[in-house]
């Protein structure tokens, strides 16, 4: 199994790899990472609709919705 917390080695200013026996993963640094699922329902992201409010609220568009009272009324 790839442990993807392990020692990620730097290949240029922008670009580093992992790999192990059977795979190689090349990523940029400081990329934007998007979990696959919602940290509030833990429903997995289902289309890009929820991956853009993940992007904004860090959580599903369900969630979203369930909450919009709290994140747009501030």
């Amino acid at each position: 199994m790839l442990d993807l917390n392990k020692e990620w080695k730097k290949l240029d200013n922008s670009v580093e790899e992992l790999e192990n026996e059977y795979i190689r993963i090349i990523r940029p640094i400081n990329d934007d990472v998007v979990s696959i699922d919602c940290p509030k329902c833990k429903r997995l992201l289902g289309d890009i609709d929820d991956v853009e409010v993940y992007k904004r609220h860090k959580m599903c568009k369900t969630c979203e919705l369930d909450n919009w009272s709290k994140l747009y009324n501030k």
